[in-house]
């Protein structure tokens, strides 16, 4: 299946990488591609480059990662185009996962309105613009409405990448990414939302 992460600069890149570890430690099944609206290098917060190719909403298909970052705030105010192309992005996926403040950027093209998403750390102004007809989450690690999955933060991100793993190919496929990862997941964590 292939995973779209869409990356635009001053992305988070751990909100970004996280998943894309989880999805690519299991090869036979996933298949992770790097996407931006223009095409090009993007370069994440922490000063990661990255080369991606072209967002064409009407070829997609399989899961789409939206991570969060300071670079968000760019798209929500300055970039309408992207927020349409965003749109038709989500619509068109199988699953539609946000990390962080990721659900922001999805939340702004309407795609979540009468859903409900995990509560991300952000500040209240944005909270108030932006939560308008979609319920919040409080506490929740990670929140699955549907196809749309959003994560509180980066780490619960990968635990949410893992579960959507277990969902999709086999329980045993995500002990082992997470194993491999060293990373201490719980599967039954009792803070999601589904």
């Amino acid at each position: 299946m292939e995973v779209n992460i869409l990356l635009f600069d001053d992305f988070d890149t751990m909100d970004a990488f996280g998943p894309a570890e989880v999805f690519g430690s299991s090869p036979q099944h996933f298949h992770v591609n790097y996407l931006s609206v223009p095409g090009n290098i993007v370069n994440s917060m922490q000063g990661v480059k990255v080369w991606t190719e072209p967002l064409e909403p009407e070829e997609l298909q399989g899961i789409v990662v939206i991570p969060g970052g300071r670079g968000a705030r760019r798209l929500l105010y300055q970039d309408a185009e992207s927020l349409r192309l965003l749109k038709k992005m989500a619509e068109r996926s199988e699953i539609c996962m946000m990390i962080g403040s990721g659900s922001l950027l999805l939340m702004q093209t309407g795609s979540l309105f009468r859903r409900k998403i995990a509560e991300c750390k952000t500040d209240e102004n944005w909270k108030r613009m932006f939560t308008a007809g979609v319920s919040t989450v409080v506490d929740a690690s990670w929140v699955a409405d549907g196809k749309y999955y959003s994560s509180s933060c980066t780490m619960t991100g990968i635990d949410m990448a893992l579960s959507v793993v277990a969902d999709m190919v086999d329980l045993e496929v995500a002990e082992r990414i997470a194993q491999k990862l060293g990373h201490a997941w719980d599967a039954e964590d009792e803070n999601v939302y589904q």
